[in-house]
Protein backbone atom coordinates (compact mmCIF):
# COMPACT_ATOMS: atom_id res chain seq x y z
CA UNK A 1 0.00 0.00 0.00
CA UNK A 2 1.24 3.23 -0.94
CA UNK A 3 1.18 6.86 1.45
CA UNK A 4 -1.58 7.91 -1.35
CA UNK A 5 -3.75 5.12 -0.31
CA UNK A 6 -4.05 5.54 3.26
CA UNK A 7 -7.07 7.72 4.06
CA UNK A 8 -8.47 9.55 7.48
CA UNK A 9 -12.14 9.49 7.78
CA UNK A 10 -14.09 12.20 8.33
CA UNK A 11 -16.43 10.31 10.83
CA UNK A 12 -15.04 9.01 13.83
CA UNK A 13 -17.70 6.10 13.70
CA UNK A 14 -17.03 5.16 9.81
CA UNK A 15 -17.67 1.86 10.53
CA UNK A 16 -21.48 2.20 11.72
CA UNK A 17 -21.93 4.79 9.69
CA UNK A 18 -21.14 2.13 6.51
CA UNK A 19 -23.06 -0.79 8.34
CA UNK A 20 -26.05 1.63 9.06
CA UNK A 21 -25.63 3.05 5.20
CA UNK A 22 -24.21 0.63 2.64
CA UNK A 23 -25.02 -2.63 4.45
CA UNK A 24 -28.48 -1.51 5.88
CA UNK A 25 -30.20 -1.41 2.39
CA UNK A 26 -32.73 -3.64 1.60
CA UNK A 27 -31.35 -4.37 -1.94
CA UNK A 28 -28.61 -5.17 -0.33
CA UNK A 29 -30.06 -7.14 2.46
CA UNK A 30 -32.23 -8.79 0.04
CA UNK A 31 -29.29 -10.47 -2.11
CA UNK A 32 -27.34 -11.34 1.12
CA UNK A 33 -24.26 -9.33 1.50
CA UNK A 34 -22.26 -9.17 4.29
CA UNK A 35 -19.69 -7.33 5.22
CA UNK A 36 -16.12 -8.55 6.30
CA UNK A 37 -13.91 -5.51 6.90
CA UNK A 38 -14.32 -2.40 6.92
CA UNK A 39 -11.17 0.35 7.03
CA UNK A 40 -11.17 3.64 6.16
CA UNK A 41 -10.77 3.91 2.21
CA UNK A 42 -11.04 0.00 2.40
CA UNK A 43 -14.38 -2.57 2.23
CA UNK A 44 -14.08 -5.98 2.04
CA UNK A 45 -17.22 -8.19 1.76
CA UNK A 46 -18.63 -11.41 0.70
CA UNK A 47 -21.86 -12.90 -1.33
CA UNK A 48 -22.80 -16.36 -0.72
CA UNK A 49 -23.92 -18.70 -3.43
CA UNK A 50 -27.30 -19.09 -3.65
CA UNK A 51 -29.70 -20.62 -6.65
CA UNK A 52 -31.86 -16.92 -7.04
CA UNK A 53 -28.28 -15.39 -7.59
CA UNK A 54 -27.08 -17.57 -10.83
CA UNK A 55 -27.70 -18.13 -14.68
CA UNK A 56 -27.20 -21.53 -14.10
CA UNK A 57 -26.82 -23.93 -10.71
CA UNK A 58 -23.44 -23.11 -9.48
CA UNK A 59 -22.82 -19.67 -11.71
CA UNK A 60 -23.28 -16.35 -10.50
CA UNK A 61 -24.91 -14.18 -12.91
CA UNK A 62 -23.36 -10.99 -13.96
CA UNK A 63 -25.88 -8.74 -11.89
CA UNK A 64 -24.77 -10.55 -9.03
CA UNK A 65 -20.85 -10.01 -10.04
CA UNK A 66 -21.51 -6.42 -10.56
CA UNK A 67 -23.68 -5.94 -7.48
CA UNK A 68 -21.08 -7.47 -4.78
CA UNK A 69 -18.57 -4.93 -6.33
CA UNK A 70 -20.43 -1.78 -6.72
CA UNK A 71 -21.13 -2.35 -2.94
CA UNK A 72 -17.79 -2.66 -2.06
CA UNK A 73 -16.58 0.23 -4.23
CA UNK A 74 -19.16 2.28 -3.18
CA UNK A 75 -18.67 1.57 0.36
CA UNK A 76 -14.82 2.16 0.63
CA UNK A 77 -15.93 5.66 -0.39
CA UNK A 78 -18.74 6.02 2.23
CA UNK A 79 -15.83 5.17 5.11
CA UNK A 80 -14.73 8.60 4.27
CA UNK A 81 -17.51 10.64 4.38
CA UNK A 82 -18.92 13.45 6.97
CA UNK A 83 -21.72 12.51 8.87
CA UNK A 84 -24.79 13.44 6.83
CA UNK A 85 -23.32 13.02 3.46
CA UNK A 86 -23.66 10.02 0.61
CA UNK A 87 -22.44 9.15 -2.31
CA UNK A 88 -24.64 8.91 -4.94
CA UNK A 89 -23.68 6.78 -8.08
CA UNK A 90 -22.83 9.07 -11.31
CA UNK A 91 -21.16 5.51 -13.15
CA UNK A 92 -19.93 2.21 -13.03
CA UNK A 93 -17.87 0.13 -15.06
CA UNK A 94 -17.31 -3.47 -14.88
CA UNK A 95 -15.15 -5.84 -16.77
CA UNK A 96 -15.92 -9.49 -16.36
CA UNK A 97 -12.55 -11.36 -16.45
CA UNK A 98 -13.68 -15.30 -15.51
CA UNK A 99 -16.90 -17.25 -14.68
CA UNK A 100 -18.03 -16.91 -11.50
CA UNK A 101 -18.35 -20.33 -10.82
CA UNK A 102 -18.60 -21.40 -7.15
CA UNK A 103 -19.66 -21.06 -3.39
CA UNK A 104 -19.66 -17.42 -2.74
CA UNK A 105 -18.01 -14.30 -3.94
CA UNK A 106 -15.63 -11.65 -2.18
CA UNK A 107 -15.57 -8.31 -3.41
CA UNK A 108 -12.68 -5.73 -1.85
CA UNK A 109 -13.36 -2.11 -2.42
CA UNK A 110 -10.97 0.60 -2.24
CA UNK A 111 -10.88 4.49 -2.65
CA UNK A 112 -8.77 5.69 -5.14
CA UNK A 113 -9.96 9.58 -5.10
CA UNK A 114 -12.19 10.55 -2.49
CA UNK A 115 -13.25 14.21 -3.20
CA UNK A 116 -15.26 16.35 -1.60
CA UNK A 117 -17.84 16.50 -4.48
CA UNK A 118 -16.98 13.98 -6.68
CA UNK A 119 -15.91 10.43 -5.51
CA UNK A 120 -13.69 7.40 -7.56
CA UNK A 121 -13.48 4.15 -5.95
CA UNK A 122 -12.57 0.62 -7.51
CA UNK A 123 -13.46 -3.09 -6.83
CA UNK A 124 -11.92 -6.31 -7.94
CA UNK A 125 -14.21 -9.77 -7.35
CA UNK A 126 -13.22 -12.91 -6.68
CA UNK A 127 -15.40 -16.34 -6.76
CA UNK A 128 -13.94 -18.87 -4.66
CA UNK A 129 -14.79 -22.32 -5.33
CA UNK A 130 -13.24 -25.35 -2.97
CA UNK A 131 -11.10 -22.82 -1.25
CA UNK A 132 -9.42 -20.80 -3.66
CA UNK A 133 -9.95 -17.21 -4.95
CA UNK A 134 -9.91 -16.62 -8.80
CA UNK A 135 -10.18 -13.13 -10.01
CA UNK A 136 -13.35 -12.80 -11.57
CA UNK A 137 -14.44 -8.86 -12.23
CA UNK A 138 -12.99 -5.90 -11.79
CA UNK A 139 -14.81 -2.15 -11.20
CA UNK A 140 -14.69 1.42 -11.03
CA UNK A 141 -17.52 3.34 -9.77
CA UNK A 142 -17.98 6.98 -9.52
CA UNK A 143 -19.99 9.28 -7.27
CA UNK A 144 -21.21 12.42 -6.19
CA UNK A 145 -21.74 13.23 -2.87
CA UNK A 146 -24.22 15.23 -1.56
CA UNK A 147 -26.41 15.55 1.61
CA UNK A 148 -28.35 12.63 2.77
CA UNK A 149 -32.11 13.60 2.67
CA UNK A 150 -35.41 11.97 4.13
Amino acid sequence: MSARDRFEPAHPDYVQQVLQGTFAMPIVRFLGVQPLSIEPGRVELVLPYKDELSWRPGHFQGAAVSAAGYYAATASLNTLLPAGIVGMSLDHTIKYLAAAEGDKLIARGRAVSPGRSIGVAASDVFVVKDGRERLCATLMVTTRNTERRG
